[in-house]
């Protein structure tokens, strides 16, 4: 279901009590006798003020904005995994008329990751009022199928971890979950969601020692049974936990 596009509301960029300090150092500077000091102590404190204003902006726009995105179908099938997905631009066709009308908007970047084999997506989400906030994610390339051989040149795997870092970083930002429709010939509910089992093979991977690992294997397993004929991602997973256990052992 698509959001109506709403008409844009006009956000106050400043408060009244930062208007009114403003309006006072403006009056004072018009004083030769007035004390430069006390003048930029005063700047200083309407600077906080105007910044504190924005963040209250910025957290009370997306606040509004995420109590009024609504799951988004999932509108394509991973043959790899089994699994259904919302592609990035039903995502966005979805949540972008919303965001937006609260006066958010969202904007990316790459930086260097941690690991020299991983790339980091950075997205920025700006408030009309001046207030951004950044997150990022790192990937791996995404240059191999899934029998681990590589099928991508070095600029087709670049585009495509970017892509799936795009889409996992709106629907985190912005609280996006997705679901399958109702007519019967989607997976039902039957199939681990994309998003959840990229969610577990991160957790998988970023396990630092056997305890965490345990933690998280365990929260898959529920997942799991949730969707109790997707053996193929409950395999998979198994595999991965085992195969991370068997190298933080190898570390000690």
């Amino acid at each position: 279901m698509n959001a109506p596009a709403k008409e844009l509301v006009p956000i106050p960029l400043v408060s009244g009590q930062a208007t009114s300090l403003l309006q006072a150092i403006t009056s004072a500077a018009s004083n030769p006798q007035t004390d430069i000091e006390k003048m930029e102590r005063l700047f200083k404190m309407h600077q906080e003020m105007v910044k504190q204003d924005a963040e209250a902006a910025f957290n009370a726009a997306m606040a509004r904005a995420q109590a009024k995105i609504v799951p988004v179908t999932n509108n394509a099938s991973n043959s790899q995994t089994n699994s259904r997905y919302a592609k990035l631009a039903a995502i966005n066709k979805v949540i972008t008329p919303i965001y937006t009308a609260e006066g958010l908007s969202i904007s990316f970047d790459t930086g260097a990751a941690t690991r020299p084999e991983e790339q980091r997506t950075i997205a920025i989400v700006s408030h009309a009022a001046g207030h951004n906030r950044q997150f990022h994610l790192d990937l791996p390339m995404d240059d191999s199928g899934a029998k681990g051989t590589v099928n991508k040149t070095k600029v087709h795997a670049t585009a495509s971890s970017n892509h799936y870092a795009r889409r996992y970083l709106v629907c985190m930002i912005f609280n996006v979950t997705t679901e399958d429709d109702d007519d019967g010939n989607a997976a039902g509910g039957r199939v681990m969601d994309e998003a959840t089992r990229l969610d577990f093979e991160t957790a998988i991977d970023s396990a630092v020692d056997a305890h965490g690992l345990e933690v998280i294997w365990k929260q898959a397993v529920a997942a799991c049974h949730k969707t109790p004929k997707d053996m193929d991602s409950y395999n998979a997973l198994k595999k991965l936990v085992a195969d991370k256990g068997a190298a933080l052992k190898g570390k000690k």
